[in-house]
């Protein structure tokens, strides 16, 4: 059946991101999708994304952002959207909830009987506010979609909470472009050091991630030829880097500043443990991609992703505690036999999480 027939979705969210952009091409290869963002990029999400070649249409609102709070921007109302919303889309996916933006998206939805399917990924762990009208807020806008999209089980206990009844929940695997990052298992002898055990860290340089503590546990467990690579940027960097040298981990613990593109599969290519410490973490997808390069992880409890793979080979949880950290990174050393070949995180593709989200429409909106 032709994109055409049934019928347009519209897919709303903040900017271009390296995870989604893959599930955005893989919905358009049997559906009519138009995603809009509200902006090209944000303080902390300056990916270098090309949508001019995508196979789904692109619309850039410009939207007005109100304020930053924390890792988000908040935009304000954008009527352009809310034109795209008269026009009467089979389906609006809202990959979001806190902007007046998307309450006012939600609410124009209802009043033109445009079926609406809200995402959401925060755990009960990483949700913010639980008193005062913002919970009421989140409340109102999840209880009023006509399904919720989850990512992932603990995600799932999360909007339960909220009080969204089960079967308005559709639980997905948040997911990125696994096949690149398995192409890491390939490239491994040509850039995997001999001697060693090397640990990595990807993401930002910022005190929610925990990295100091990442620091302090690889220095309580290091031998020689042991490394620790951090991949990322942000305003922690220069007080790391006075820690690794107060540590006398100079020559072991490596800067690269941030990397993408065949830049960060050579990376995991070179590692054998990733290490993702975080205190805070709705997710962490950089777990994804690190089980599909083949490595071992160890992952933070905090981190929304746990409950989701703690049962797959190759997964350490731990507190995000150093000393619970450097068990954690010995463990995982000593467990270290080789890279993790096609990995049951591999399933879980950009067109597994299409498959969800268009049952969903399905559900919502069924073509007559």
């Amino acid at each position: 059946m032709a994109g055409s027939q049934r019928g347009r979705v519209l897919w709303i969210s903040n900017v271009p991101t390296p995870y989604r952009a893959p599930l955005w091409s893989a919905i358009s290869e049997s559906h009519d999708l138009t995603v809009a963002l509200m902006a090209r990029s944000e303080p902390n999400r300056t990916w270098d994304i090309d949508l001019t070649e995508a196979p789904h249409s692109t619309v850039f609102l410009q939207a007005k952002a109100l304020t930053t709070s924390g890792d988000s921007v908040i935009y304000a109302p954008s009527l352009q959207l809310l034109k795209m919303i008269n026009e009467r889309p089979r389906a609006i996916v809202i990959d979001g909830w806190e902007s007046p933006a998307y309450m006012a998206a939600r609410w124009w939805a209802r009043v033109r009987r445009v079926p609406v399917i809200a995402s959401y990924r925060s755990t009960l762990a990483t949700r913010r506010y639980t008193t005062g009208p913002v919970p009421l807020a989140r409340r109102w806008f999840f209880q009023g979609a006509d399904l919720v999209l989850t990512a992932g089980s603990a995600s799932t206990r999360s909007v339960q909470e909220i009080g969204v009844p089960r079967a308005k929940i559709v639980e997905g695997f948040n997911t990125v472009d696994v096949a690149r990052f398995a192409e890491a298992v390939n490239l491994r002898p040509d850039f995997a050091p001999t001697s060693g055990h090397h640990y990595l860290y990807v993401g930002q340089l910022i005190p929610r991630k925990n990295v100091d503590s990442l620091v302090h546990a690889f220095e309580a467990v290091r031998q020689p030829h042991d490394t620790l690579t951090l991949v990322g940027d942000g305003p922690e960097e220069d007080r790391l880097k006075t820690l690794a040298s107060h540590l006398d981990l100079d020559s072991a613990v490596r800067f690269t500043g941030s990397l993408d593109g065949g830049d960060l599969v050579r990376a995991y290519a070179s590692a054998n443990t990733l290490v993702l410490p975080s205190k805070e973490e709705v997710w962490g997808l950089v777990v994804n991609e690190g089980l599909a390069a083949g490595l071992q992880v160890v992952v933070s409890n905090a981190c929304g992703v746990t409950p989701s793979i703690q049962h797959m080979p190759g997964v350490i949880s731990s507190e995000p505690e150093p000393q619970q950290l450097a068990i954690a990174l010995r463990q995982s050393k000593d467990d270290w036999t080789g890279p993790l070949l096609d990995h049951p995180v591999t399933r879980h593709t950009p067109h597994e999480l299409a498959a969800v989200v268009m049952k969903a429409v399905e559900q919502v909106a069924p073509v007559r």
